[in-house]
C-alpha cells in the first residue's frame, strides 16, 4: 500500500508514527508546506533561555496518548513544580489567586445543581456559563480561562466544542459540579520533555521509517492523487490533517527573561478577563514551572499579547510593572507573531474535539485504528 500523509504537525507524524507500525511495510509519504516539521510546536534557546513558542505544558492525568508516543520513542519527561498548581487572576487592580474566589463561588455553585439541562443541541459559552452560575461567573472565571487556551470570545466560542466535559456533564449528570465531583480521580501536576516540546517532533522526525518531503504546499487534493509543490502524488490512500477552513485567532507571543529571581511569587501564571481592559491576555511563569529548564538562576516568563496591539513589548512590560512589580533590567526579549495560531470553535460551526496536543494524537489514532 502506498499512503500520503498531509500535514507535518504533531497530527500528520503522529498518524505516521501509528501508521508505520500498522503497517510495516508500507510506502508513506509525507508532505509539509513549511520548511520544517512541527507546526506550532516550536522550541527556542536564545542567549541559553529555553522558551516554547507553542505548548509548553500537559496534565498528567489528560494526556495518556501523548505520553504513550513519549515512552514509544525513548524519551524522557520531567515534572512540574508542586507549586504550579496555583493560578492567579489580574481582578480589579489586584493580582488573586484563583483559590480566593472559592467562598464567594459556593452558593452559585450550590445553585447551579438545582438548574435544568438545557435542551438546545449547542451555545456560547457565555450563555451555558450564566445560565448555570452566573453572568459575573461568566465574565469573571470562563472569559478569562477561553482567552488561556483559545484567545477568543465566549459570546461566540462552541461550548460543546471548546470545554466538551462541561457540555457533557450537563448532558449525563445533569449538573456540571456533579460531574465534576463524580468523574475518576487523575493524576495531578504537569510535565514537559527537558530540553522542549520539539524534542518530541525531532524524535518523531529521526525515528520514521517514511519520506518527508518539506517546502510542498498542498494544491489540490483528488480521490487517489495530490497536486503538491508543482508535481502530482499518487497513493492508494491520502490521509489529511491540514486545518480545516474555520475562523481563527492570532496573538503576539513575548518572551522575557532576567537574571536572577525577580518573580515574587510561584505558581503558573496568570490570565486577564476582558473586563479588565489590558492588551496582555495573560503571562507564563515558564521559570517557575519547570525550573529543571532555567540554566542558571534566571526568570522566564511569556506574556500573551492581544493581535491588535501594535507595540507588544512595551505592553508586557507595563503588563510586568503593573501586574507583577518587575521593574528590573531584561537579560533577553523576543518577539513572536503566531498568525491564525488558535482556530475559533464557534457556535453554529462544525463540532471539534479539541485543539490540544492531546487531542491531536488521540485523532490521528483513531483515524490509523479505523483504516
Amino acid at each position: 500500500m502506498n499512503y500520503l500523509i498531509l500535514g507535518g504537525g504533531i497530527s500528520g507524524l503522529s498518524a505516521a508514527w501509528f501508521l508505520s507500525r500498522k503497517h510495516p511495510n508500507a510506502k508513506i509519504t509525507l508532505l509539509e508546506k513549511e520548511n520544517r516539521l512541527g507546526g506550532w510546536i516550536q522550541t527556542t534557546r536564545q542567549n541559553g533561555y529555553l522558551f516554547e513558542k507553542g505548548p509548553r505544558t500537559f496534565p498528567l492525568g489528560r494526556s495518556p496518548f501523548l505520553l504513550a508516543l513519549i515512552r514509544d520513542l525513548g524519551l524522557e519527561i520531567i515534572h512540574s513544580d508542586p507549586a504550579a498548581s496555583k493560578r492567579y487572576l489580574w481582578h480589579k487592580g489586584r493580582l488573586r489567586s484563583a483559590g480566593s474566589f472559592l467562598p464567594r463561588l459556593i452558593p452559585y455553585l450550590i445553585r447551579e445543581l438545582f438548574i435544568p439541562p438545557a435542551t438546545c443541541d449547542d451555545e456560547s459559552i457565555y450563555d451555558f456559563a450564566a445560565r448555570r452560575f452566573s453572568p459575573k461567573i461568566a465574565q469573571t472565571l470562563f472569559d478569562p480561562l477561553t482567552l488561556g487556551i483559545y484567545a477568543g470570545d465566549i459570546r461566540k466560542l462552541s461550548i460543546r466544542s471548546c470545554f466538551p466535559k462541561l457540555f457533557e456533564w450537563e448532558r449525563t449528570k445533569g449538573s456540571v459540579v456533579r460531574g465534576l465531583f463524580s468523574s475518576p480521580k487523575q493524576a495531578k501536576g504537569l510535565f514537559t520533555l527537558p530540553n522542549g516540546m520539539e524534542t518530541l517532533i525531532h524524535a518523531l522526525q529521526k525515528q520514521l521509517p517514511i519520506e518527508i518531503v518539506l517546502n510542498c504546499k498542498v494544491e489540490s487534493i483528488g480521490d487517489r492523487q495530490v497536486i503538491a509543490g508543482g508535481k502530482t502524488w499518487y497513493a492508494d490512500q491520502i490521509i489529511s490533517t491540514l486545518p480545516s477552513a474555520r475562523p481563527a485567532k492570532s496573538l503576539w507571543v513575548v518572551h522575557l527573561s532576567f537574571e536572577g529571581p525577580v518573580l515574587r511569587k510561584r505558581g503558573f501564571g496568570y490570565l486577564v478577563p476582558s473586563q479588565e481592559k489590558e492588551s496582555v491576555l495573560g503571562m507564563i511563569w515558564d521559570s517557575a514551572i519547570f525550573p529543571q529548564q532555567n540554566q542558571g538562576n534566571e526568570t522566564r516568563l511569556t506574556a500573551m499579547v492581544r493581535e491588535e496591539e501594535k507595540e507588544p513589548l512595551q505592553a508586557a512590560l507595563r503588563a510586568l510593572a503593573l501586574h507583577l512589580g518587575i521593574k528590573a533590567q531584561l537579560s533577553h526579549s523576543s518577539l513572536f507573531y503566531a498568525q491564525n495560531a488558535i482556530p475559533q470553535f464557534e457556535v453554529g460551526g462544525p463540532f471539534s474535539e479539541g485543539i490540544s496536543v492531546e487531542d491531536c494524537i488521540r485523532r490521528s489514532f483513531q483515524i490509523i485504528s479505523t483504516n
